[in-house]
């Protein structure tokens, strides 16, 4: 039978996160930490949320959400989970819930199913190759699993891949050659210093034309909070960032992003700033970095050639309803 979720189900959902979710990649998680995560989340709702009950227990669970003040809140319901148990992992149990839970979005006025970064409702991964350590989201699903063909298959589409990169941080060190570019950026009077709002200005002039909204309230909280925030100066006037630096509490060095303002591009600064952010990271006692990118990003060749590889691939899905 599949129903709508009812608190007296938190129970048996946490017992099959147990079960289930570590074999799809997601990071154990006991019943204090699922309630954090997702019950307590300020997104949970539970006429988005669903489960497929047999013989009195739950095999099968499925959770979204909604938000005028997600991006694209207006028209998308966001797709956050879904978890069934190894013998009923069927294409007519997924497709049952799938459709549970875009009837949902369709009640609430919504024109497409999402599962994208924009996703308040984040739920952390264990990446493939390290020794257990944490992604705290996913940016859409996995390509190489059978739930992304199943997806597919229920007609959504694939409009982009985000590729996860991953480093460990206990070898790391700023190489040569980025010291020689930190020379040449001086000689153009371009540096990299930590922001201090008693000498530097112009940080949000500087975002504005990023046009990123996530960029320009991250990193402008992160500069009222006094975080480690790296930025590229040219003379005192901020032309880029990257951070800010704080390790997670689950040793991950935390990346909101890097950018540099259009009329201070094409000097190095980006790759600069990122070094120097791996190492502000390690110096802050993070024990490694991940972040993903688009697939088709050149931004890429800048993580790679700090040490990063790959680690898996998400297929950012959307479905008109």
């Amino acid at each position: 039978m599949l129903r709508p979720y009812q608190t007296a189900d938190k129970a048996a959902v946490c017992a099959l996160w147990q079960r289930a979710a570590p074999q799809q990649g997601y990071a154990p998680c006991d019943a204090a930490r699922l309630d954090e995560l997702l019950f307590c989340h300020p997104y949970f709702s539970a006429r988005h949320t669903f489960v497929l009950e047999q013989d009195g227990g739950v095999h099968g669970f499925i959770c979204g959400c909604t938000g005028e003040d997600i991006p694209h809140g207006a028209e998308r319901g966001y797709f956050t989970c879904i978890l069934l148990d190894d013998g009923d992992q069927k294409p007519a149990a997924c497709a049952a819930l799938f459709a549970a839970l875009e009837d949902s979005f369709r009640l609430c006025g919504k024109k497409y199913s999402a599962v994208t970064f924009f996703n308040p409702m984040r739920m952390p991964w264990i990446i493939p190759g390290s020794p257990g350590f944490e992604h705290n989201n996913r940016p859409g699903i996995p390509v190489d699993t059978p739930l992304h063909a199943q997806m597919l298959k229920a007609g959504y589409t694939e409009p982009a891949r985000e590729v996860a990169l991953y480093r460990p941080l206990a070898d790391y060190a700023v190489p040569g050659e980025i010291e020689r570019l930190s020379r040449q950026c001086a000689a153009q009077g371009y540096t990299v210093d930590l922001y201090d709002e008693t000498r530097h200005i112009g940080l949000a002039e500087m975002l504005l034309p990023l046009e990123n909204p996530d960029w320009i309230k991250s990193i402008m909280d992160a500069a009222r909070d006094k975080q480690m925030l790296p930025v590229a100066l040219c003379g005192n006037v901020v032309a880029g960032f990257a951070g800010p630096v704080y390790p997670e509490p689950t040793g991950r060095g935390f990346f909101a992003g890097i950018g540099v303002a259009p009329k201070y591009q094409r000097h190095g600064l980006g790759k600069l700033l990122f070094y120097r952010l791996c190492a502000y990271e390690k110096q802050q006692g993070a024990k490694y970095m991940s972040l993903f990118t688009g697939e088709n990003n050149p931004a890429q060749y800048i993580y790679k050639g700090a040490g990063f590889t790959a680690a898996s691939t998400f297929g950012v899905l959307l479905k008109p309803l």
